[in-house]
């Protein structure tokens, strides 16, 4: 019988009694993660990025990847080396809290010594029940992308996502249907298979015979299991969200009070930033635990065997090469300060980039938007480009004019003349009704003296001169120094500096495998969740500027500030320049404030 509460017990005391083999198992694995086993996966999957011909995979170029043999080999590689990882980590501490042949609890150096032995039975493991996940997977993956295909290839996707055409739901329906099904055949696999870690290291089951085993043994109870593993995860999974909360209240609180001197409030966000560097250390530690025994005492009650942890007066050692963990576990937390402490290098300029001018107020692409976006204090004018049946180039973001005037002629197909007659701005607003797609040319001329151009190429097969005609153009409009090219593609920025190398050049990121850091442009413009402090110190290492991507509430923008970004596209150019115009009015005990919150959420 599973009893929830009685569960919760038995962890915890297993936690408390173990706690230092634990933790210092948890600081070897952290440190041989660090110094071994991430380097050489980053380096195994590198090399298969680059077996296709690119260091940097990414946006659209990840589906032709996907489904190609080296992209399948990638996916297998990464998933089995991520699930091995988690073996591992589970793994020491499932034999710490577990008796040997002697009868003695393992040591955290004996504990590693036992995985480092069975690392080949753990990538077996690993890569049997990543195989046949994905295996299971394939067919609703197979559904999803045929239904995308018999029902939304013919559409712009930025027009499904806006305009929300009934084949748009219909195709929601079948992924809402494809994913329940995922839900239930790769849960109840995962269930099936989830004491087989266990199995395989007390019973010393080979991986195959530990499925089985684990099959056996949650036979019957299934249903009380997922509901004991995502009742227990989830409270877990709350304890880093606590904590943010916690000493956002806390900073808050003392800055409220605190002298404004600039040793007296380092000093404090040092030591603010010590306790939750510290307490996060400890509260991944405790996370990992709890999710490592609660495997364990699961196996144990499937098992029959003896509930609780052990008799209380028998000594609890950690070996020789553990003393001292307390203060590795400081050491931890002292880097991280330093490394937070880097962080805080907020720009003092940093580019507002209009998003298609005022796209927020105004029809995108139109003249009245890059108009309205220049007065309200943009720096660059992001706008699209593409090029019409007779080679005009012209502002556009869809490949046809489907959302804003109803046609659904591809750009290409539609002659310059024509454009003259389509009202681009009636679909927005009835008081831009009207406005008509912009030449470049006309764009150029608009900002000339008072802006840059973020020129976004969209190219298409069926315009492959896109980028010579784009930068043709700009040459003898005499503003490719005002100009920058951005592409998430990077073949069109490599073509873009071929022809002229010292064009300015921008990678729109949006998802990406390999290492997008390093490539030769000037910019990167990453999406806003792939924005980290880490990577913001990886791009600067590189010598990039890094520019962010889409963010248009004030809360994002003045984040983005404080962590130091070069530049961020919006469609609110207004509330960017509001965000920066308070940022240059704070003093600096309101600044340290502010990136002290920013580095904590």
């Amino acid at each position: 019988m599973i009893s929830l509460r009685h569960m919760q017990r038995d962890i915890l005391a297993a936690i408390r009694y173990h706690r230092r083999p634990l933790l210092a198992f948890h600081l070897y694995f952290a440190l041989l993660s660090v110094l071994l086993l991430a380097p050489f996966s980053a380096w195994l999957l590198a090399a298969l990025v680059h077996l296709s011909g690119s260091g940097m995979i990414g946006n659209e170029e990840l589906v032709l990847f996907a489904l190609n043999p080296v992209g399948v080999l990638w996916l297998l590689i990464s998933l089995t080396l991520a699930a091995m990882f988690i073996f591992v980590q589970h793994a020491g501490m499932m034999l710490i809290a577990t008796r040997d042949a002697s009868g003695k609890f393992h040591t955290a150096a004996g504990a590693l010594w036992c995985v480092a032995k069975r690392l080949g039975f753990l990538l077996k493991l690993s890569g049997l029940q990543v195989a046949v996940h994905l295996l299971l997977l394939a067919p609703m993956v197979l559904l999803v992308a045929w239904s995308f295909q018999q029902l939304l290839a013919d559409y712009d996707i930025y027009y499904v996502l806006t305009a929300y055409p009934s084949e748009f739901w219909q195709f929601l329906a079948i992924l809402a249907f494809a994913s329940v099904g995922v839900v239930a055949v790769n849960g109840s696999l995962y269930l099936r298979w989830v004491l087989a870690l266990p199995a395989m290291l007390i019973e010393d089951l080979k991986p195959i015979a530990a499925l089985k085993r684990s099959a056996e043994l949650t036979f019957g109870a299934r249903r009380k299991i997922a509901m004991t593993v995502l009742t227990i995860a989830g409270a877990v999974a709350m304890i880093p969200f606590a904590v943010s909360l916690f000493f956002d209240a806390l900073g808050w609180g003392i800055f409220q009070v605190l002298p404004e001197q600039h040793v007296v409030v380092l000093t404090v966000l040092a030591a603010l930033l010590f306790g939750y560097a510290l307490l996060n250390l400890i509260a991944g530690f405790f996370g990992v635990s709890v999710n490592s025994l609660l495997i364990l005492k699961l196996y144990h009650r499937r098992c029959q065997r003896k509930r609780g942890v052990t008799i209380d007066n028998e000594p609890r050692h950690v070996g020789y090469f553990a003393i001292g963990i307390e203060a590795v576990l400081v050491i931890f937390a002292v880097v991280q300060v330093a490394i937070a402490l880097q962080v805080f290098a907020p720009r003092d300029e940093v580019m507002n980039i209009a998003h298609r001018g005022n796209s927020w107020n105004a029809p995108e692409n139109t003249l009245v938007a890059i108009e309205r976006a220049i007065n309200e204090g943009a720096n660059y004018i992001e706008v699209d480009v593409r090029h019409t049946a007779d080679g005009s180039l012209v502002l556009l973001h869809d490949r046809d004019l489907l959302r804003i005037a109803g046609d659904s002629r591809a750009i290409w197909d539609v002659h310059s003349r024509e454009l003259e007659n389509i009202d681009a701005g009636g679909w927005f607003a009835s008081d831009f009704r009207g406005e008509r797609i912009p030449t470049l040319a006309q764009a150029v001329e608009l900002v000339r003296g008072r802006a840059g151009l973020y020129i976004e190429i969209k190219g298409a097969p069926q315009m492959p001169e896109l980028v010579a005609k784009t930068l043709a153009e700009l040459e003898a409009l005499d503003f490719l120094e005002e100009s920058v090219i951005a592409s998430l593609s990077a073949h069109d920025l490599l073509q873009a500096q071929e022809i002229h190398p010292d064009i300015r050049t921008s990678l729109l990121v949006h998802t990406s495998v390999g290492r997008v850091e390093g490539q030769p442009f000037t910019a990167l413009a990453l999406r806003d969740a792939l924005v980290t402090p880490s990577r913001l110190s990886s791009v600067r290492r590189y010598g990039h500027e890094l520019h962010v991507w889409t963010l248009n509430d004030a809360a994002s923008m003045a984040r983005m500030v404080d962590l130091g970004v070069d530049g961020i596209i919006t469609d609110r150019p207004d509330v960017l320049a509001a965000v920066l115009a308070e940022r240059a009015e704070m003093n600096a005990l309101e600044r340290w404030l502010y990136r002290f919150k920013h580095w904590i959420w």
